[in-house]
């Protein structure tokens, strides 16, 4: 009974996600790439040191690019249940050891059949190129990119992430083709 599907800055695998993150990673200083690496190879993924430079260097590069954050951003990651992020994803977003690890629907994107928008953010967390090409496999769909935007595109970025849903559910209550 889905009508329609919004899939807002994520990947189709795990691997692909792990390729884009490994990328991103190498764009650091290299003073913030070797305290990841030291605590990392350490298991140390409490450090405060390390936690101040994935909060200070990633995610504020590339999960929300505002400064203060949103006070429902601040909430989130504030109230975040550890214990469950970790079996999930793992200790960090650079260390892939949970649940999700070999997480993979490629080879399922072609049987959505409900209208489907794709939000993507070029200073994101997912590579764009793999949004597009989720975009090229779901037969009705629709990529959108938000130009400024990362991660949490729906606050840094937020007039053409919202201008994108708001036209896309427009066309999918007025029975158009969603297809760009």
């Amino acid at each position: 009974h889905l009508k329609a599907a919004v899939i807002s800055n994520m990947t189709a695998s795990m691997n692909s996600y792990v390729t884009h993150i490994d990328a991103l990673r190498k764009t650091l200083p290299a003073r913030v790439q070797a305290v990841m690496a030291k605590y990392e190879a350490e298991k140390k993924y409490d450090a405060p040191e390390y936690q101040d430079v994935l909060f200070n260097q990633v995610y504020r590069r590339y999960m929300c690019r505002l400064n203060p954050w949103p006070e429902p951003a601040e909430m989130s990651l504030a109230h975040m249940n550890a214990r469950i992020y970790n079996l999930m994803q793992g200790p960090s977003e650079f260390v892939i050891t949970g649940n999700y690890r070999n997480w993979n629907r490629w080879p399922d994107l072609h049987r959505i059949s409900v209208p489907t928008l794709l939000i993507a953010a070029r200073h994101g967390t997912m590579s764009v190129g793999d949004i597009q090409k989720m975009g090229r496999l779901i037969p009705n769909s629709r990529v959108a990119v938000c130009e400024n935007g990362s991660h949490m595109a729906l606050y840094d970025d937020q007039q053409p992430y919202f201008d994108h849903l708001l036209a896309f559910l427009a066309d999918v209550r007025a029975g158009k083709p969603v297809r760009a």
